[in-house]
């Protein structure tokens, strides 16, 4: 093989990877976030607070690293013994990710083998976190359910935050 198409796949392969690495942590921080909210429904957010109180709380617990949340979650009694688990694994390979897979990963741009082996890892937090994001709007559907919220209430709101998104698109 030239120089030149030994280049040219090493992008190519470079531009999988970088694909995949930025989706894995785009769903790692949306769970970040939804647990962080999660958290302060549960444990901070006084009934009756209302919303300006309510995103102050929110601001300040997305502040957090997501090792801080996870042991919040913990400590408070709000992952089962399901989830904190996976949990807990999941921080690992996100550490991993931001700290470490660069450095461990440097020959996947040059080893289709290697590169598969990564894109799996990659893959896995991806699905992973988005199987926990589930999980913990499940939990949250269920506790303001428990204080009277109707499900035709939650999917209304659910909607218009979705016509708002999508119009902020159009801007």
């Amino acid at each position: 093989m030239n120089d030149l198409a030994h280049q040219l796949e090493k992008a190519e392969r470079l531009s999988v990877i970088t694909q995949r690495v930025g989706f894995a942590l785009w769903q790692i921080q949306e769970l970040e976030g939804v647990s962080a909210q999660y958290f302060v429904l549960v444990v901070q957010a006084p009934k009756g607070m209302g919303l300006d109180a309510g995103n102050v709380l929110e601001e300040k617990a997305k502040k957090k690293t997501f090792g801080e949340t996870v042991h919040q979650l913990t400590k408070s009694g709000l992952l089962n013994s399901k989830l904190e688990p996976r949990f807990t694994s999941l921080l690992s390979e996100r550490n991993w990710l931001v700290h470490r897979s660069r450095t461990d990963s440097r020959s996947a741009i040059h080893s289709d083998p290697d590169m598969q082996r990564l894109l799996v890892r990659l893959d896995g937090m991806a699905e992973e976190s988005l199987s926990l994001l589930r999980e913990i709007g499940a939990l949250s559907e269920a506790h303001v359910k428990k204080y009277g919220v109707s499900e035709e209430y939650i999917n209304e709101k659910a909607n218009e935050l979705l016509e708002q998104w999508h119009a902020s698109d159009a801007i």
